[in-house]
């Protein structure tokens, strides 16, 4: 369950306070508000309120599901959406933006869709009225059903983070805003919007059973609140006119489903019957069991003559547990590297290094993810856990005075051998690999305020310069990166050693905003700082560059194209980040997931996830560890992505996240068997169909 923030206690507050002064207005006039009325409707309604309210128990695991389906199959309808609508949203909000409406609507957002929802289903509870609240806490929870295949498998995001002009006015109004919508919401599960969804169920529950009209004062504040809230979800950048779409056709099928059900479930649900079915039972438990045992023969009596009813079940039932099948596919994709606990690790294509400390020393284990095959790596005798340095098949282990280098480009190899080693006595501060015009490994060594170039092959040294205020470096093929403090704030120097004429300076960007700034500053104490901020680390992938910014309360990673010189921040300003890695189109990285913060609080205490940011897509960073562990050193491969988990126990393994193959060969299995059993069963259905309406005609 989300955790209450003062935004959160104040909106829920809000809505009740609204709700409980607008009674004596839209109650029946029948009706009289007595304070013992409050107490003796839990009584009265305790199944009524079990039905409604089971939907906050279940929400936070589907969002959960949600976020990790959209990791692992990419199922984003957004483009389609979008390649309908155009820009439509956008006009609405661009013509009308202003800082007074925004504010308004944001609150209406929220505490409105609260206010009405506790309102509809309060409302006929506290008045006895148990014809509607029948029906309408079966149509509440229809429209949750119903919505849930969509929220899992048709993803469709939020206006303002697809639409590039546009803004999630409501979700980033103020940092507090921010962190309580990002804990709440995915920001997926666009199509159906339950704010027009839930209500207009409600309103259309009303209006059809309704029929002495003396809820006729509450349909129309529904109606109104159905017409103001769709322009406030499309002014606010949240909602497509799609989704509102959604929301109404949603709306009329639970209503549908209501009129189906309402009348089976309450004779068995009923609140008035269950104390009297509990007197009988113990009054008489031999009665009460032979009762149900011929209640329970004639559910089942069907079965044996079944009729195009049971057959639709049946129907139901394959497609329903087919869906879970597949469902646990797509959310269990990572699977850990038995017989091993890394302190340290690192990825990089199709590779995979783990550290290990044993009662013997240091073990260094090396995998191929694609031939699943296990390796080791021998070397120099290490005394603490080395460095690691990993891309394009080139391997660098070092500590501060030792180094070793192997290149791994037979995957057939059990034992592979350093072709490089070096022993300084001077503290290696950082190393990277770059490629010289040949293709040749080169190695990159910042020491001492002395920055050497070695071939790894022919041992020679190409250059040797002197450093000032260099504070990371990384290469990629034949482009270098080097970070300097300036006082200017830090700088990006991009060069090509091989071809001096290549070289390019690039400032770091201010990101955030002033309210963002306050809220850390007031979180932290201590004041973000973009001028004296520092790089701390740079990963590069080609020409494009993410580096990880100390601003002072916490780190925040930017990505950074060296040829246009264009600069984005995709880690949440108000979150701590560490451990980027990059490749191919992918970007991973740690966040410390701060929902709840309060002051003087430490950022150790938040578990570190994994995130990932797809380059191409460029829809935002998706989370993909959503659990109680912690994780540490994630790099990209070739398909996936590869960390450390550490549990409670503090015992670590090192996981390997699959990017691309969604579902097992069981699930193919599963498939291919359902698809199987629908022919027969539809060919059934169709006879069963035919002669059932021959009879009745």
């Amino acid at each position: 369950m989300a955790v209450a923030s003062g935004i959160y206690l104040t909106w829920i507050t809000g809505a009740i306070i609204i709700s409980i002064s607008l009674m004596p207005f839209f109650k029946p006039d029948y009706a009289k508000i007595r304070i013992s009325s409050f107490i003796d409707m839990f009584r009265r309604y305790w199944a009524h309120m079990i039905v409604v309210f089971s939907v906050y128990l279940w929400k936070d695991l589907l969002d959960q599901l949600d976020r990790i389906i959209m990791a692992n199959t990419q199922l984003d309808m957004t483009p389609y959406i979008y390649a309908i609508e155009g820009d439509i949203v956008w006009w609405i909000q661009d013509s009308l933006n202003n800082s007074l409406l925004s504010f308004t609507l944001t609150h209406f957002y929220v505490m409105g869709f609260m206010a009405v929802t506790f309102s509809s289903f309060i409302y006929p509870i506290f008045f006895d009225d148990r014809y509607m609240a029948d029906r309408v806490s079966l149509s509440m929870f229809w429209v949750y059903i119903l919505a849930i295949p969509f929220y899992l498998f048709f993803n469709v995001r939020v206006t303002g983070n697809y639409i590039p002009e546009m803004e999630t006015i409501a979700y980033d109004l103020t940092p507090e805003i921010h962190n309580w919508f990002i804990q709440i919401d995915p920001f997926t599960n666009g199509m159906p919007s339950l704010h027009i969804g839930l209500p207009f169920a409600i309103w259309l529950t009303m209006e059809r059973w309704d029929s002495d009209e003396r809820w006729l004062r509450y349909r129309r504040l529904l109606l109104l609140f159905i017409i103001i809230t769709a322009f406030t979800i499309l002014y606010l950048g949240i909602h497509w006119v799609s989704d509102i779409i959604g929301g109404i056709i949603v709306a009329m099928i639970a209503v549908e489903i209501t009129a189906k059900t309402h009348k089976p479930i309450w004779q068995f649900a009923d609140e008035r019957l269950f104390s009297r079915r509990l007197a009988r039972a113990i009054d008489d438990p031999k009665k009460w069991f032979s009762e149900s045992w011929i209640i329970t023969k004639k559910l089942f009596h069907p079965i044996q003559q079944p009729s195009s009813s049971q057959t639709k079940a049946f129907i139901a039932s394959v497609l329903i547990l087919t869906s879970g099948v597949l469902l646990w596919d797509a959310t269990h994709q990572d699977f850990p590297i038995e017989g091993v606990n890394p302190t340290n690790s690192a990825g990089s294509e199709g590779w995979v290094v783990g550290v290990e400390e044993i009662d013997e020393g240091i073990e260094i284990k090396l995998w191929n993810v694609s031939t699943q095959k296990e390796a080791v790596i021998e070397g120099s005798n290490w005394t603490s856990p080395p460095k690691i340095e990993l891309s394009n098949n080139n391997l660098i282990l070092f500590d501060e005075s030792n180094l070793d280098f192997f290149q791994l480009n037979n995957s057939s190899i059990e034992v592979f051998e350093p072709i490089f080693s070096l022993k300084d006595d001077y503290t290696l501060d950082r190393v990277s690999i770059i490629e010289n015009n040949q293709g040749e490994p080169c190695l990159v060594i910042a020491s001492n305020n002395t920055m050497k170039i070695i071939n790894l092959l022919s041992n020679n040294l190409i250059s040797s310069t002197n450093i000032q205020n260099l504070t990371a470096i990384e290469g990629s093929g034949q482009l270098f990166a080097s970070a300097y403090n300036t006082i200017n704030g830090p700088v990006i120097n991009v060069t090509n050693p091989f071809n001096p004429g290549v070289e390019i300076n690039i400032l770091i960007e201010n990101f955030s905003n002033d309210l963002n700034d306050e809220y850390l500053e007031r979180l932290y104490e201590i004041p973000v700082d973009y001028k004296n901020s520092t790089i701390i680390d740079i990963e590069m992938e080609g020409s494009l560059v993410v580096v990880l910014v100390h601003v002072g309360p916490l780190n925040r990673l930017i990505l950074v194209d060296a040829l246009t010189g264009n600069q984005e921040m995709i880690s949440n300003p108000l979150w701590p980040t560490e451990s980027p890695s990059i490749e191919g189109n992918y970007i991973a990285f740690l966040q410390r997931p701060i929902y709840s913060p309060t002051l003087n609080l430490d950022p150790e205490n938040f578990n570190r996830d994994v995130f990932i940011w797809n380059i191409e897509d460029n829809s935002g960073s998706i989370q993909i560890t959503l659990d109680d562990l912690d994780q540490e050193n994630p790099h990209v491969l070739d398909n996936g992505v590869t960390w450390i988990e550490i549990d409670e126990n503090g015992d670590s393994e090192l996981v390997i996240y699959s990017l691309e193959k969604t579902f097992e060969e069981y699930s193919s299995v599963v498939l291919q068997s359902a698809i199987l059993m629908l022919i027969p069963l539809l060919l059934l259905l169709s006879h069963q169909v035919a002669i059932e309406r021959r009879i009745r005609n």
